[in-house]
């Protein structure tokens, strides 16, 4: 047995450890999971760049509020930014739908007094490329977003909806073919106000919505448009759920 000096085996031991380290970087370079490639570590990353993606979504909204009313005359008020014309509903929103071959089923039901009404959302079709192909999950929409209209606070979307749907009162067609969007969103609402922040002068980066909580809204829409109102349209169903599960 060759016994080399205790200079000589340090030296030894110094260079194995170098080698391996080496090789545990090299092979780490080549893919090795939970190493980070670049920035990929911290951003943000498409639904469909995520390796197992269903693009199956079932959710529910309870808590329901209808901004406004159903018998308004104009002018009237539906984004109510304000918080002072929240009517609180008994009624219920069923989302379920696929992502990425954009079908599915959205069914908002709600009672006003004694008339029952119900939304069916089926048909999705986008209008801009941010909507992909009329459902689209974890995007940033309105506000500054360059994605939609102005009308709301840039929100992040953990999904959002686009087409068209009909709304029966007592199962009578009350508007068939309207415009819709439905928006599973950081709560815009102060819980205890029902005030939506916007607008306001900013001085952070991001959003006036708080992230710390969620709700669905959901907007029903004509194609003829009425200055007197806001928005703008002669029609404007807006409903909210404060309350989201995810099932």
């Amino acid at each position: 047995m060759i016994r080399r000096p205790f200079k000589a085996r340090y030296i030894l031991l110094i260079a194995a450890l170098i080698f391996g380290s080496h090789v545990m970087t090299s092979g780490s370079e080549e893919g090795k999971f939970g190493t980070p490639k670049g920035d990929e570590g911290t951003r943000i990353f498409k639904a469909t760049e995520q390796l197992f993606y269903s693009g199956e979504f079932r959710l529910k909204g309870d808590r329901a509020f209808l901004i406004g009313s159903m018998n308004d005359t104009t002018p009237w008020d539906h984004l109510d930014y304000a918080g002072k014309h929240l009517n609180a509903v008994k009624g219920t929103i069923d989302i379920e739908v696929n992502e990425r071959t954009n079908t599915g089923r959205v069914v908002a039901e709600f009672i006003e007094g004694s008339h029952q009404y119900r939304i069916v959302f089926d048909r999705f079709a986008p209008r801009a490329p941010y909507q992909d192909g009329g459902i689209a999950a974890r995007i940033y929409e309105h506000g500054d977003s360059n994605n939609g209209d102005s009308l709301y606070p840039k929100t992040w979307l953990y999904l959002g909806g686009w087409g068209t749907a009909t709304m029966y009162k007592n199962d009578q067609v009350l508007y068939k073919d309207y415009d819709a969007h439905f928006m599973v969103m950081e709560r815009s609402r102060d819980p205890k106000t029902h005030e939506v922040h916007y607008p306001v002068k900013r001085t952070l980066p991001g959003g006036e919505t708080d992230p710390a909580g969620m709700e669905i809204d959901l907007w029903v829409r004509s194609k003829e448009q009425n200055a007197n109102n806001f928005p703008p349209f002669e029609t404007f169903v807006h409903l909210c759920w404060e309350e989201v599960i995810w099932r």
